[in-house]
This record gives C-alpha cells, sequence and structure tokens, in this order.
C-alpha cells in the first residue's frame, strides 16, 4: 500500500518514512502543502500522514481540498500529525474529514499501527465486502469472485485470501498466517501455508502472480509494476 507523508520537518519526514518502509509500505514525501497535493494527484496514496502547519497550504486547508474533490483526489485514509494542543484544532480537523489525528511528540511504531487499522479496514462497506483488483470477498456471507466467476474455497483457503487482502502490500510472515488463519503455529508447520497458498494461486487464477513469496520470510499480496 502507498502512503504519502507531507511534512515540512524534514526529521520528523524520514523517521516516519523509516517506519513505513520498514513495514513494507511505499512511501513518498512531500514538504509543503501544495507539493503534496500534486503527489497525491500522481501517487494515488492509500494513506496520507498530514503536518497541520505547513507551508504554503496547511493541512486543515489540504484535507478541505482533498475531501471536497475526490473524484481528483481520491479517497485516501488522512492521519494528521499536530502541535497543537487546543481540541477545537483537532476537532476542526476531523470534521474537515481527516480519518484520525496524533499529537508531537509521538511514537512512529504507534502511527504505523493506527495506521495499519484504517489500511485493513479501508476496502470494507457496511456489507463486509472487501477487494483486490477484479476480486471480491464477502466476508459476512464468505463468498469470492474473481470477476464474475464464483470460487469455491474451503475455509482456511478463504480465510488465507481474506488476511492477504486486508493486508495487502503487506509481508505476512508464515508464524503470522499460521496464527491468523490456523490459530496455532503449534500443530502445523510452515509446509502448510505454502500448500494453501499454492490452491489459492491455482483457485483464484486473476491474481495469481500478485500472491508473492517473499523468500525466508512469507508471502504478500501487491499490485504488479
Amino acid at each position: 500500500m502507498r502512503v504519502l507523508i507531507v511534512e515540512d520537518d524534514m526529521e520528523i519526514q524520514q523517521l516516519v518514512s523509516y517506519f513505513f518502509k520498514k513495514e513494507n509500505y511505499e512511501v513518498q514525501t512531500a514538504g509543503d502543502g501544495l507539493e503534496g497535493l500534486k503527489a497525491v494527484k500522481s501517487f494515488k496514496p492509500d494513506l496520507i500522514v498530514l503536518d497541520i502547519m505547513l507551508p504554503s497550504l496547511d493541512g486543515k486547508n489540504f484535507t478541505s481540498i482533498v475531501r471536497d474533490m475526490s473524484s481528483e483526489y481520491g479517497d485516501p485514509v488522512i492521519i494528521m500529525l499536530t502541535a497543537k494542543t487546543e481540541i477545537e484544532d483537532v476537532l476542526e480537523g476531523l470534521q474537515l474529514g481527516a480519518d484520525d489525528y496524533m499529537k508531537k511528540p509521538f511514537d512512529p511504531r504507534e502511527l504505523v499501527l493506527r495506521a495499519r487499522k484504517f489500511l485493513e479496514g479501508k476496502n470494507v462497506g457496511k456489507s463486509g465486502r472487501y477487494s483486490f483488483k477484479q476480486v471480491v470477498i464477502d466476508e459476512k456471507r464468505r463468498i469470492v469472485k474473481d470477476g464474475e466467476t464464483e470460487v469455491e474455497l474451503s475455509k482456511k483457503e478463504f480465510d488465507l485470501l481474506l488476511l492477504l487482502i486486508k493486508n495487502q502490500g503487506i509481508v505476512l510472515s508464515r508464524e503470522k498466517i499460521l496464527d491468523r488463519v490456523w490459530e496455532s503455529n503449534y500443530y502445523t508447520g510452515d509446509r502448510s501455508v505454502d500448500i494453501y497458498i499454492s490452491k489459492l494461486r491455482e483457485k483464484v487464477k486473476s491474481i495469481a502472480e500478485n500472491i508473492k513469496t517473499v523468500k525466508g520470510v512469507g508471502y504478500k499480496l501487491e499490485e504488479k509494476r
């Protein structure tokens, strides 16, 4: 997934960038509001980490423009960073369309965790539908469609595909997959994950090449370049 960091403090910008890259997010940065708006159009981020006090265009006006012109800027998650402590400033940012905020100083690890929670639910609607390319998962009805074709998956296959789509762009270790899908890493081994990944590639053909093997670690679902 793509993260745009709009921050004029280079030290904070580099720090935040480092922690997102460490978690295998694709990151781009901008040093002021106008540069950030241009980057939203070209980079098409899933998440924007946005400082409120920016040169050329502040974070509040930036948020207002992005939300009012969604046909041009899309619908990214916006997390504001603010040195301001007045609750009115925070409320105004949220009313303009920010999804969350963090007060400076902050722990970048917490920022990444908050971002992940938002991004996991980014493609889900009230009906519990997730999507990646032409694949759509209805979590509540446990239905998977690849284009117009319904794909028959076992419970484990379904849960594994759902986990990959919810965490697209993020490397998932075999241990984490075992913990989340099998709810155990004691009675099963790494080979079980590899076998089920192979089954998914066979059954959900349109995204077979998007399920990438990360040697020595695990797997991730990503857009082809």
